[in-house]
């Protein structure tokens, strides 16, 4: 799995919800800080975006913006500071005439989810799609119209779009600033001991045998595989296990000890207090509250 895919991957282990936001005249908008990624699109109107810590930002219908982190920001019709926004998010009902229509999306992530190839990104990202961009135009089309779709289906389709939209955005923003998606494929000794990983993804991998996989000694594994994502190895296997741990208790009825063992844990004692410590709750509790969800 490329680290896009794994990315988004990671961002759908949270709850996407997406609002439409209509105004006109003189307004502003406060938007708090989440545990997520959230973004906007501009369907119509020049609003201005507002950033906790730099300069507004001048917008057009097209404009995206991505907000990989999940920072208080705020929109306005006119250039203002932060700290002049409202304290509070006070979405207005529709109104009948407006000047300016953009649609607000977010995941909400659960404890210890941002995906490390987000880590590199900045707080804010403007983007603008045009003709060049067909997959862009439809899909910020289609998240504009479920943003307000209270049809059955809903809930399954609104995921399924900011997937589609995530990909292409991270595509774009690599594209523009000349970065690779993936600093894993600049070593690939690297590479192929993630692509181990990923073939064989209910062996108890540990760091000795990633490291022998690479064909690199362990402590010059773990210094280049740090540098190449950012991330230990050790900390990488223990996300990626609970990660795909979450994703089991979601979508299926499996019990916790074949979970367990499909993820390389001995016991399903010692899965669940991996789950705890970096979920916050035992996976029982998480399955719950997912499902009442």
């Amino acid at each position: 799995m490329d680290m896009i895919s794994e990315a988004v991957a990671r961002t759908r282990a949270g709850r996407a919800v997406a609002v439409r936001n209509r105004y006109t005249g003189s307004w502003a908008t406060r938007f708090p800080a989440i545990n997520g990624s959230g973004l906007h699109i501009v369907r119509q109107g020049t609003p201005w975006l507002i950033p906790e810590h730099t300069p507004p930002v001048a917008l057009q219908p097209g404009s995206i913006v991505f907000i990989p982190h999940g920072p208080p920001h705020g929109f306005s019709n006119t250039p203002i500071a932060f700290t002049a926004l409202p304290a509070l998010r006070e979405p207005p009902p529709d109104p009948d005439r407006y000047d300016v229509e953009f649609v607000s999306c977010c995941y909400h992530l659960d404890r210890g989810q941002i995906h490390e190839s987000l880590n590199g990104l900045p707080e804010v990202i403007t983007l603008l799609h045009d003709d060049r961009h067909p997959a862009l135009q439809a899909l910020t089309a289609l998240l504009g119209e479920h943003a307000a779709d209270t049809q059955p289906g809903s809930d399954l389709a609104l995921p399924a779009v900011v997937d589609l939209l995530l990909i292409h955005l991270l595509r774009l923003w690599h594209e523009q600033n000349g970065s690779t998606a993936d600093p894993a494929a600049t070593d690939p000794r690297i590479a192929q001991a993630l692509r181990n990983v990923e073939l064989d993804p209910h062996k108890p991998w540990t760091v000795q045998q990633l490291s022998d996989a690479a064909h690199m000694s362990r402590a010059t594994f773990t210094r280049e595989f740090t540098q190449a994502t950012g991330e230990k190895p050790g900390a990488w296997l223990t996300r990626r296990r609970l990660d795909r741990g979450a994703h089991l208790l979601r979508r299926t009825d499996l019990p916790l000890g074949s979970i367990a063992l499909q993820l390389g844990y001995a016991t399903e004692f010692s899965f669940s207090a991996a789950f705890r410590r970096v979920f916050g709750l035992a996976p029982g509790r998480f399955r719950d509250r997912e499902r009442a969800q």
